[in-house]
């Protein structure tokens, strides 16, 4: 536990509470304080998905075999240490609970999951967002797919589950 709170700066080379600590304790806000400190620590992951923290437990084991290695329980502890610190951080607007991202608005009536609300939210101006995609020629229907399902998930928070919804 110790080399975990060390790796998230929370305890300095003493063992002693650092000022990223302190930021993490703060009631409401202490997620601010650990999501910068996760990132950094999972860099591999984030650069691997927009959000890792949303990712199966299959993709987790294949990109911790990747990055860290061990064995299946090794691995597997260190996915349930991985999703417990993403459900107390907060990564770019994206709060975690549970697990998943919950969809949070901001004042314009656009979601952190990029859906927009018709909901009238007073003088802010509407916000359409047109997406335009100029692909190459020399690519397979499979990556076609594969960037239209991106899309889907990272830009409008939808998953194999509820696309068809």
């Amino acid at each position: 536990m110790l080399r975990v709170l060390r790796a998230l700066n929370f305890l300095n080379d003493r063992n002693e509470p650092t000022d990223t600590y302190a930021a993490f304790m703060n009631l409401g806000e202490g997620g601010k304080a650990l999501g910068p400190e996760i990132k950094k620590i999972y860099a591999p992951f984030f650069q691997a998905s927009h959000a890792p923290y949303n990712e199966s437990n299959e993709k987790l084991k294949n990109l911790f075999n990747i990055h860290s290695g061990g064995g299946d329980k090794t691995i597997e502890h260190q996915i349930q240490t991985f999703k417990a610190l993403c459900e107390n951080a907060i990564f770019e607007n994206h709060i975690i609970s549970g697990g998943s991202v919950e969809n949070t608005q901001n004042s314009l009536g656009v979601s952190s999951a990029g859906q927009v609300f018709s909901e009238d939210f007073g003088q802010g101006p509407r916000v359409n967002i047109n997406l335009h995609i100029h692909l190459p020629e020399n690519k397979s229907r499979r990556d076609y797919e594969d960037i239209i399902e991106d899309i889907g998930r990272y830009i409008f928070g939808r998953t194999a589950s509820n696309a068809h919804e």
